[in-house]
């Protein structure tokens, strides 16, 4: 090699180096994939009879080098096919189990962004936080180390949590003792257990919330799952209500199209915010039938009517907010937009479906093995996909 080209030669390939490392690190799937399972060979000049050299290049490295339009669109067309592979077997299920339509529906709302995620307990138990029963069944634990409690009151609270009755196990218990009910939501439920959780790495279902709305959320949790998920996705939740706590602004933020959270129970850390006992869910609710002066059903109605609530997480057993959804329906004085509920199939049990129809949610069911629910987060991340032209349904 002469002296002239030495420089130039040494760095184009210090160059060339880099910036393959950098491909391969970013792209050594798709490399893998286009390259197969040998390189190009070709041979050099056959000088007096000689043998000529042979040198062997990879398909990505010419490709990307000779034509860099060309590479990005074919990552771009393999990409998409590793998308589609991915969401197979959800599909293939959906199709199976004759579930296309309302899963269409459901692509339409949050292509519409019109989705209004309803968070049970269910989500939150995957960060570790128990679920309302298993919290229940703690509080009621110390209730009985505490209290001298009578044993018609043991068994009635104790039938209540065996026949799924929070809200009267709930109210007994409160009852009972509301400065142990609260310090047990202060211990367990705690804001900083949450960050300790998440961070802008974590994956999983609640990860995906911001994706899906970007209006409001609902939920029945305590904790502060929710609001770090779009703390970390730098989509910070504006408008807060909990419970039966006045003089918040969540109604204006709802308007004003801004993030908003409604705790429907509470916060982990506002005993004045809580709703436990009879009388708390009278304050909320009315005394004897829905009351839509009050602040909580005015605005359950709001969203009700307005949004597509997605229930994730939810056992959708009869409880308050599931009554004032049916009296919005039976007043027949509004048109009532989709609803949906993402429920394991194996929850479809005593007219468990019809049910939910009356209450004009569509449930979406789910396979669970055991005790894995990830074809759940499966279908999230294939509707969002599908909302957003990734992949197509």
């Amino acid at each position: 090699m002469t002296e002239k080209w030495k420089g130039l030669v040494y760095t184009v390939q210090s160059f060339k180096k880099s910036v393959k490392e950098e491909l391969d690190s970013e792209n050594g799937l798709f490399h893998e994939e286009l390259n197969g399972d040998s390189p190009i060979e070709f041979f050099g000049l056959n000088v007096n009879q000689d043998n000529p050299n042979t040198y062997l290049v990879d398909t990505s490295e010419v490709l990307f080098w000779h034509d860099p339009t060309a590479y990005l669109d074919e990552m771009e067309r393999w990409s998409n096919k590793v998308e589609a592979d991915k969401y197979e077997n959800v599909k293939n299920y959906l199709i199976e189990t004759g579930q296309e339509t309302q899963f269409r529906r459901l692509i339409n709302a949050i292509k519409k962004q019109r989705i209004a995620p309803f968070i049970g307990a269910g989500l939150s138990k995957n960060y570790d936080f128990p679920l309302w029963g298993e919290a229940l069944e703690a509080i009621f634990n110390k209730v009985r180390l505490n209290e001298n409690i009578d044993d018609e009151i043991r068994a009635k609270i104790s039938n209540h949590l065996e026949m799924y009755e929070y809200i009267e196990a709930a109210d007994a218990l409160y009852k009972l003792n509301d400065v142990l009910v609260s310090n047990y939501l202060l211990n367990n439920f705690d804001a900083d257990k949450a960050k300790a959780k998440l961070n802008s790495e974590t994956k999983g279902i609640a990860s995906l919330l911001p994706e899906l709305t970007d209006s409001c959320v609902i939920t029945t949790n305590f904790d502060g799952i929710i609001e770090q998920v779009f703390l970390n996705a730098q989509k910070p939740i504006q408008g807060y209500m909990y419970g039966i706590q006045q003089e918040n602004q969540f109604a204006a933020k709802l308007v004003q199209g801004e993030k908003c959270i409604l705790k429907l129970h509470g916060n982990f850390d506002a005993q004045d915010s809580h709703i436990f006992s009879s009388s708390q869910y009278k304050d909320a609710y009315g005394e004897t039938k829905i009351d839509y002066t009050k602040q909580l059903p005015r605005t359950l109605r709001q969203i009700f009517i307005s949004h597509s609530l997605l229930f994730i997480g939810c056992s959708l057993y009869q409880d308050k907010t599931l009554e004032v959804f049916q009296d919005i329906i039976d007043s027949k004085s509004f048109d009532i937009p989709s609803h949906f509920s993402i429920m394991p199939s194996s929850s479809n049990l005593n007219g468990k479906e019809s049910s939910l129809l009356d209450l004009k949610i569509q449930p979406i069911w789910y396979e669970v093995t055991g005790h894995d629910h990830s074809q759940l987060e499966e279908m999230l991340h294939f509707s969002i996909d599908c909302a957003k032209g990734k992949v197509s349904f």
